[in-house]
């Protein structure tokens, strides 16, 4: 078993970036407006080019886990389902219940669990890091898009939405950058000696520039009067989402050990920061916004225990 202090030095360098952010734009030493375009960077450039070196470094066989994809794609979806029954048992609406359970199965996978997950496991953590990746933007994702648009309009049938939705995540840079590393790996085509060595540039800025942006993003979040609305939330991130797909595992024992371990980690980071944006998109932006900032301060908690827990 580690020991915790030793845990915690894996994971509090994280979390320091995460400050220093939050600091920096605190003080007003970098205008808030200015974080945005790092997050751009990072999401559309940096980290779909890590990706595909991931990806395009690999055997197809290395790639394909049909076991893993099952396992965080139900321990997802029973996670979005739990909160979004909560919600409805307590009278909200179906874009209100939606967007609670996403906010419960959707991870920042992107700028908080690619830094803790690769400074954890290495590189080998990217692939199934890329299948968390492929679970949550071509099914969570639509899946609660569909659901909140279906309950905003009165005619709008929730297949049609769904459907609606799924054009625009295909051209997602990440799902982009996921088809191109898998072609590369099936058909044995690599990049020339220049690009890689671009690629590589690019893939080494994700962890510092993301945690940094983070950082400043929670500045100014406000969370007063919705302590019920933001505890259910908080706790079915930190806790049902890790916990189903924990269970789930015992219905897989031949899965490696370190997917095992990716997966519950990253069930275990405070929800991706476009949940503030979507509530926007809906009229709950107050809501989504507001929860960054517990869930993120939580998850240093359950993060360094899960991680604990996971090396003992």
């Amino acid at each position: 078993m580690q020991d915790f202090s030793y845990i915690l030095s894996l994971t509090s360098p994280t979390f320091m970036l995460i400050a220093i952010g939050y600091l920096v734009v605190k003080k007003g030493w970098m205008p808030k407006e200015n974080v945005r375009p790092l997050a751009w960077f990072v999401v559309n450039i940096a980290l779909p080019a890590a990706l595909f070196k991931a990806l395009s470094s690999r055997s197809f066989q290395d790639i394909l886990h049909y076991d893993y994809l099952l396992v965080y794609g139900l321990g997802s979806l029973l996670s979005f389902a739990t909160l979004f029954t909560l919600a409805r048992l307590r009278n909200k609406t179906i874009t209100e219940c939606a967007l609670f359970g996403l906010g419960a199965s959707l991870s920042n996978s992107l700028m908080v669990g690619f830094p803790i997950v690769t400074q954890l496991f290495g590189e080998e953590a990217l692939v199934p890091f890329t299948l968390t990746l492929i679970v949550e933007n071509l099914f969570i994702l639509p899946l609660a898009l569909a659901l909140a648009d279906t309950g905003q309009q009165k005619n709008s049938h929730f297949f049609m939405a769904f459907a609606k939705s799924l054009p625009k995540l295909l051209k997602n840079p990440i799902i982009l950058s996921i088809a191109f590393g898998i072609a590369s790996t099936a058909f044995d085509i690599q990049p020339p000696e220049l690009a890689n060595k671009v690629i590589d540039v690019l893939a080494v800025t994700v962890a510092g520039v993301s945690l940094f942006a983070i950082g400043g993003m929670l500045v100014g979040l406000k969370t007063k009067g919705m302590v019920t609305d933001l505890s259910s939330i908080v706790a079915g991130k930190l806790i049902l989402h890790p916990l189903f797909i924990f269970l789930l595992m015992s219905f897989f024992p031949t899965m490696p050990l370190l997917f095992q371990h990716v997966a519950i980690l990253l069930a275990c980071m405070p929800m991706f920061s476009i949940f503030a944006v979507i509530g926007i998109r809906y009229q709950y932006g107050g809501l989504c916004s507001a929860v960054l900032l517990p869930t993120t301060l939580v998850s240093f908690v359950t993060i360094n225990l899960v991680v604990w827990f996971i090396s003992s």
